[in-house]
């Protein structure tokens, strides 16, 4: 129905404002950079290019915090208070109801949020119910806002209207990837693809669930998939940011 990545553009933002990269090196020689989420006595747990690992310390070699630039920690910051007062207030408007606002928000910034405006001339042409878009709307909010419990509470009204929307189960998924109940995240995202095979974010997401689950191979198949759909399209650029996923996934399997 609409471009699912229309959606979390501020919920990336954010998540890039909020990260701390550190470099870890390996004694293996490996080297990257990422985000330590857990720090024990015995290992750490390490945000990666959307994923998270774990490493036991008798593996690791060295961990270093650079100083953050503060340059670019103000530009990034710049960008997500621009992005996020008019982006959330549309969004805040559609999910209350108040569609015809909302459309006057989302066409001040139409390059970014093209996904709800396609929701609200699904509204307008009558394919799908007022009631429908609004649960979308609130869980799309809630999402952004990382409330997930209350994403899920909003979204399963709106998969009890329409279950076979491929993009509610989208968002269920992400939901549930979100809170680690991963076997949840994976059923909603079968509905998914059942019903659009060629969903490419949601082979990505997909993956990101069998890594969580410690089932690499499955998280690489899935990966290899989205990558052949993007080439398969033309989108270099997609395919490129699997690849680099792929890599992460070689990078940071035991």
């Amino acid at each position: 129905m609409f471009k699912k990545s229309a959606f979390f553009i501020i919920f990336i933002l954010l998540s890039l404002s909020s990260a701390e990269a550190e470099v870890i090196t390996l004694k293996s020689g490996k080297v990257f950079n990422g985000e330590i989420v857990e720090k024990t006595k015995d290992y750490i747990r390490v945000k990666y290019n959307g994923l998270e690992i774990y490493y036991e310390n008798k593996y690791i070699k060295s961990i270093e915090n650079p100083q953050p630039d503060d340059s670019a920690a103000s530009i990034q910051k710049e960008k997500v208070e621009e992005a996020l007062p008019s982006s959330n207030k549309g969004i805040e408007l559609a999910a209350a109801g108040n569609f015809t606002e909302a459309r006057q928000e989302f066409e001040k910034q139409l390059s970014d949020i093209k996904g709800g405006l396609s929701i609200l001339d699904a509204v307008e042409n009558g394919s799908i119910s007022k009631e429908y878009a609004a649960y979308l709307f609130q869980g799309s909010l809630h999402i952004i806002k990382r409330e997930y419990n209350l994403a899920i509470a909003s979204l399963e009204k709106a998969w009890e209207i329409n279950p076979k929307d491929p993009d509610v189960n989208y968002y269920l998924g992400f939901a549930y990837y979100s809170l680690k109940e991963y076997e949840k995240s994976i059923a909603y995202l079968f509905v998914t693809l059942k019903l659009q095979p060629d969903d490419t974010e949601a082979y990505e997401l997909m993956a990101k669930v069998y890594y969580s689950l410690g089932e690499y191979q499955k998280a690489k198949e899935n990966l290899l998939i989205a990558k052949e759909l993007f080439m398969k399209n033309g989108d270099t650029k997609g395919a490129a940011s699997i690849e680099e996923l792929l890599q992460t996934v070689a990078a940071v399997t035991p």
